[in-house]
């Protein structure tokens, strides 16, 4: 059996579908003290994305690096930590990613690690993220969601179900 997989952000969003629905107590910049100092993608990439994907080549090697690199760096600019950014952070990066780039690379070696970033985040108990910010960006911004729909043009129609 199988199923048609989403292709609008807001089917995958949650509860919360704009940035402005989220009470204040929820946004991420209320948590800057906690990450002070924290290297959260770094931690992610040791204990989550390179565990799962053993043995990691080395163009996945090249991709995780640029991806942190860039999406810190961004991040540091914005005067905001890497795991706390809010939709327009992230709006403001697919911009900047599309300079030079092709939708493919802003996809695959740039968004799709940070956005699987922030998705681990919400589905960990360790963390406090109730929402993806660049999934938040791909409902509400441009840029982002122009990513987002290379997303869905270049992936498989269907998923099988078990």
């Amino acid at each position: 059996m199988s199923r048609r997989k989403g292709i609008h952000p807001e089917q995958y969003a949650g509860v919360y579908q704009r940035y402005d629905e989220i009470p204040e107590r929820y946004r991420l910049e209320t948590y800057a003290s906690q990450y002070e100092g924290e290297d959260t993608w770094q931690e992610y990439v040791d204990d989550v994305l390179v565990p799962t994907h053993e043995p990691v080549s080395n163009s996945m090697q090249k991709s995780i690096r640029l991806a942190g690199e860039s999406w810190r760096e961004h991040m540091d600019n914005r005067e905001r930590h890497h795991a706390l950014a809010r939709p327009v952070d992230a709006e403001a990066w697919c911009r900047d990613l599309f300079d030079g780039r092709s939708k493919k690379t802003c996809y695959e070696h740039y968004f799709v690690r940070i956005y699987q970033f922030y998705d681990h985040m919400v589905q960990t108990s360790g963390h406090p993220h109730v929402y993806n910010p660049l999934l938040l960006a791909a409902i509400e911004h441009d840029y982002a969601e122009q990513v987002w729909r290379y997303r869905i043009e270049n992936r498989p129609e269907v998923v099988d179900r078990e």
